[in-house]
């Protein structure tokens, strides 16, 4: 499906395509000559989407890192679902083809959480993932075929800020995680668009993002302790495009 660039929109335009070019990355030159192309090419179209939906973070494997933890090893449950918001910011390379930033944060309670034979179940627990994001979509327009959305499939990379928050309530051997770390991500997404006007479209997707694996430190009974994870999880989403 061509999507509609309003002629509405046409004095904001530059000022648009200057701030889409120095989030992507590319020269103002380049963004503005795009912009001055004809209303019916979709190369060089700009949008902002919003978008929220649920996530899901499956049990995750958590090892001690320490030379005299070799055989610390449990386990982390993250409650079945939890909340995600994201923000993209994008330009059409090609009328198939389009590229965006997104800042995306999600985060689960932790219902359970151990290492070796504390109590598993967590108490005041959470395990949350921020990450930005540069993507790339290919959009399959159907309108050939007189079928109103359109799919589309994309793949990123970019940098996560993981963060666990956890602890049980084994008060005679007590494990207690809170840090940050920093880490690569990357992620996969597959979904349909939906016009609602010349102006506007809906979102729906799924994606599944992940991590690299990153270090956290902790104390299992009283003593500190250096522990490995990576996160990982499945995600819905809906949200609306606004296209420029």
């Amino acid at each position: 499906m061509t999507r509609p660039r309003p002629s509405k929109m046409k004095l904001l335009r530059p000022a648009l395509a200057l701030l889409a070019a120095m989030a992507l990355g590319l020269p103002a030159s380049t963004a503005l000559a795009e912009e001055e192309k004809s209303d019916e090419d979709q190369t060089g179209s700009l949008y902002v989407d919003y978008l929220v939906g649920v996530s899901h973070h499956p049990d995750g494997t958590l090892r001690g890192a320490n030379r005299s933890s070799i055989g610390l090893f449990g386990k982390a449950r993250p409650a079945p679902v939890g909340v995600f918001a994201g923000v993209g910011v994008g330009g059409y390379v090609t009328d198939a083809v389009r590229v965006e930033v997104q800042v995306g944060y999600r985060v689960s309670e932790v219902d359970r959480i151990r290492v070796q034979g504390e109590s598993a179940f967590a108490k005041n627990s959470e395990m949350s993932l921020l990450s930005v994001t540069y993507n790339a979509y290919y959009d399959f327009d159907l309108s050939d075929h007189d079928i109103p959305v359109t799919p589309w499939l994309g793949l990123g990379i970019g940098w996560g800020m993981p963060r666990i928050d956890a602890e049980n309530v084994d008060p005679t051997n007590p494990l207690q995680i809170d840090d940050t770390a920093s880490t690569m991500v990357y992620n996969f997404m597959g979904g349909l668009n939906y016009p609602l006007s010349e102006y506007a479209e809906i979102v729906l997707g799924y994606r599944y993002i992940a991590s690299l694996e990153f270090d956290v430190i902790g104390s299992e009974s009283g003593n500190q302790q250096r522990f490995e994870y990576e996160y990982g999880a499945h995600e819905g989403f809906t949200g609306l495009r606004f296209n420029f």
